[in-house]
Order: structure tokens, then sequence, then C-alpha cells
């Protein structure tokens, strides 16, 4: 007749064991957060936004060298024309042609090509950090995610377990109260609680449902209810608070290596050079420049004095009348509608704008060591809690148990003790799987990463 405890035994068993048996195609942490890596957009668009930041980088690298450019014309002339070649005006149809090519030195523009690439570089690197800080932002993010379908699949486990020992505890009461050893009350009040159990479970499967669907879309992923598989928790060690790095030391630790902070510091240099590049603009520009050129025209003819001379050959009148130059260029600005002016101050803005973007890094930085610090101590009170409940709960049950052998109390104030051990122990397993990814988090922005 005393069923009861064995039955309670397996069920705490099978709550020790832990979550349902996984499947092949289970995700465990590390493989999603590698699907997540290579399906999530925002990574896909930093990078694009990666490469064109070294698109720019070669580009000012390109600026080094000289321009060279060719150009060809050709030409069908009617009426009164002017020929280049004859340098006459020509009242007759006649074709003309010209080739040229062209290439140009920057000598010397103020160091702006030099500041461009200095700054294009910072602004590379900066844009390869983004990717990095992106990357850690998406790994806690899916992290947090999946510890919230483990809590979920838990409380699920726990909802379902206790409506199996109300279930068998309503089957035992009612054949008590049919044999006449059990009151009506006591057996209507069991049904009630088993009624109002199922509901819990409803619940605790609508949480699990919308935690794996918040999972899938980080994911992005077709199938909306993803089993996964618990991490192994196990070969971790719970530390005490008192073990706990101070939030300052991890700031001072973090701030050195977080992508997003040196990437900030990246984008001030490279304010700085493009202030450098602008005021370059209000010295001289010194370019070499060399020319070539050589044109034919139907209209030079072998002999000039003779109409009926035929045209001097393609060949011959290229060769001729080719022309190259070599020249300097030198341009001092004088007053250009103060637009270097403008460009100066505007960069000066953007040096600003970028100190000040780097303080607001570090500052959030901060903050969120600082929360990260408060949120372990907090898992760790809330564990200790747990753990001194259920140990409270486990001598109350123990008591109630042989109460009940006696015969001492009935049904419900077992059920009762054992349904409020139970969950005791469960809330304690979550606790401390939260305080453990807490405790991770902090290691997380000291540089240390755990694959499970």
């Amino acid at each position: 007749m005393r069923t009861l405890p064995v039955l309670w035994l397996s069920l705490s068993m099978m709550l020790a064991l832990g979550l349902r048996a996984q499947n092949s195609e289970s995700l465990t942490l590390t493989k999603c957060l590698e699907v997540a890596k290579e399906n999530n957009i925002n990574l896909r668009q930093i990078q694009w936004q990666r490469a064109q930041a070294k698109a720019n980088l070669t580009q000012s690298w390109a600026r080094l060298f000289p321009t060279l450019n060719t150009s060809a014309s050709a030409s069908e002339n009617f009426g009164l024309n002017f020929d280049p070649n004859s340098l006459t005006l020509q009242s007759s149809n006649y074709s003309s042609m010209s080739l040229g090519a062209s290439s140009t030195l920057n000598v010397f523009d103020g160091l702006q090509r030099y500041h461009t690439i200095r700054s294009g570089s910072s602004s590379y690197k900066a844009a390869q950090l983004d990717f990095q800080q992106a990357l850690d932002d998406l790994y806690l993010n899916v992290a947090d995610l999946f510890l919230q379908v483990v809590f979920a699949e838990e409380r699920l486990s726990i909802a379902e377990k206790q409506m199996e020992l109300l279930e068998a505890q309503v089957e035992r009461t009612q054949l008590l109260y049919e044999s006449g050893s059990l009151v009506k009350g006591e057996y209507l009040s069991m049904k009630a609680q088993a009624a109002s159990q199922e509901t819990q479970v409803i619940t605790a499967q609508n949480a699990l449902n919308i935690a794996k669907l918040s999972l899938a879309q980080a994911l992005n992923i077709e199938d909306t209810q993803p089993d996964i598989q618990r991490p192994d928790f196990g070969a971790l060690q719970l530390p005490k608070p008192t073990a706990l790095p101070a939030a300052q030391l991890v700031y001072e630790e973090a701030v050195g290596i977080r992508p997003a902070v040196e990437a900030a510091g990246l984008r001030v240099n490279a304010r700085r050079y493009d202030l450098a590049t602008s005021r370059g603009a209000y010295l001289p520009n010194l370019n070499f420049n060399a020319n070539m050129g050589t044109v034919y025209s139907e209209l030079r003819l072998q002999n000039p004095f003779d109409p009926t001379s035929p045209p001097i050959p393609l060949g011959e009148q290229l060769r001729q009348n080719n022309a190259q130059t070599l020249s300097f260029g030198l341009s001092i600005p004088i007053f250009n509608g103060l637009s270097v002016r403008t460009q100066v101050q505007q960069a000066k803005i953007g040096l600003e704008t970028a100190k000040l973007n780097l303080e607001n890094e570090k500052l959030q930085l901060k903050n969120t060591i600082f929360r990260a610090y408060a949120d372990a101590q907090a898992a760790y009170a809330v564990y200790r809690a747990n753990l001194e409940n259920a140990a409270a709960l486990e001598e109350a049950f123990s008591y109630a148990q042989e109460r009940f052998e006696l015969q001492a109390i009935q049904p419900v104030e077992y059920n009762d003790a054992a349904t409020r051990l139970f969950n005791a122990k469960a809330e304690l397993l979550i606790a401390e799987f939260d305080y453990i990814f807490k405790t991770l988090v902090l290691e997380f922005y000291r540089g240390k990463r755990y694959d499970f």
C-alpha cells in the first residue's frame, strides 16, 4: 500500500540524471554558436563593411602610383572645318585621327596621401574588430538563449513529474475514498490539485516553446523547436563570490582586450589622420606631367602644291606628327570659398566625436561588467538560499514520511511535503546552472572561452 515513497525515489533519480535523453541531432552550445555564426545576417553585413574598408585602403595605396591614360579618336569631317594637321580651314569632306597618352605623378600634396593611408589602415583594423565584437555579442546572446531553453526544459520536467506524482496520488486517494478510509473532501482536494498542476504543465510547455523559438530565431534556422543537449557543467568548479575577481579588476583587464574599445581607439587614430589630411590641403600641390600625341589627316598630301597628290600614308603621318611634352605643375591654394577651412573644422568635429565614442564604449563596458558582477553575486545568494531550503525540506520530508508510514498524516499533507522538496531540488539545480553561467560571463570579459 505504501508505493508512494518508491515512486518519489524513482522520480528523484530521474531528476538527478538530468533532462530527457537527447537524440543524435540535438544541438550543443558549441554547435549553436557555429550555426549562428554561419547564418547571422548582422555578421554578414559587418563582413561586407570590412571588405569595403579594405577596398578603401587599397585605393589609398594606389594613389601613390602615377596615373597613365591613353586616348584615340577618329572623325569624318564635312563642310568647313579646321584641320589641326595642316593648320588651315578646309571646306571639304575628309577623315582624321588622333592618338595620345598622358601620365601624371603627384610629387607633393601636403602629405595628404600618406595620412589617408594611415587613416584607411586604422579604419580597416577597426572594421576587423567590429566583426569580432559582433561575434562576441552573438556568443553571449546565443548562450543566454540556450540557457533559457535549459531552464525551461527543467521546469517542464518538474511540472510533468509533479503531475505524475499527483495522478498516482489521485488514484490512491480514490481507492481509499471508495473503501471508506478517506473522506470525500480529501479526495476532491487531491483532484483539484491535479487539475491545477495540469495548467502549470501547459504553462511550462508554452514557456519552453517560446524559449526554443527565440533560440531558433537567433540561429536563423527553419526548425522553430530545436532539440538541445544540456552542457556538462559538472567539470566546472562552483566558485564562491570571494573567489571571483573584483569588478574593477575585470574591467581593467577587459578594457585592454575588448574589440569594441580597441576599435573605438583605432577610429580616434583614423580621425586624427583625417584632420592631418584636411590640413594638408593648405599646402601647395606639385605634379609632374608627361604627354605624347600624334594626328592623321587625309588633307595632308605628299605634294602640298598638287591637289591631286595622294595623302601621306597613315603610319608615316603618325611618326611625323608625334609630339612629346614634359612639364611640372604647381598649384598654390589662396582662396577657395573656405572649403579647406570647412574641411578642417569638420575633421576636428569628427575627431572629438570619435574621442567621445571611445569614452562611451569604456563606460558601457564598465557598467556591463559591474552589472554582471552584481548578477553573479546575486545568483550565488539565490543558490545558497535554495541550498538551505532544499536541506530543510529534506528533513521535513523525512519527518512527513515517518508520520505517513504511521498513518499520522493524510496523503495530501505527505504529497505537499514531497512536492515542495521536489521543487526545491529542481530550483537548486537551476540556480546552480544560473550562477555558473553568470561567472562564465565574467570570465568571458576577461578573454577566456569555454566550449560545451
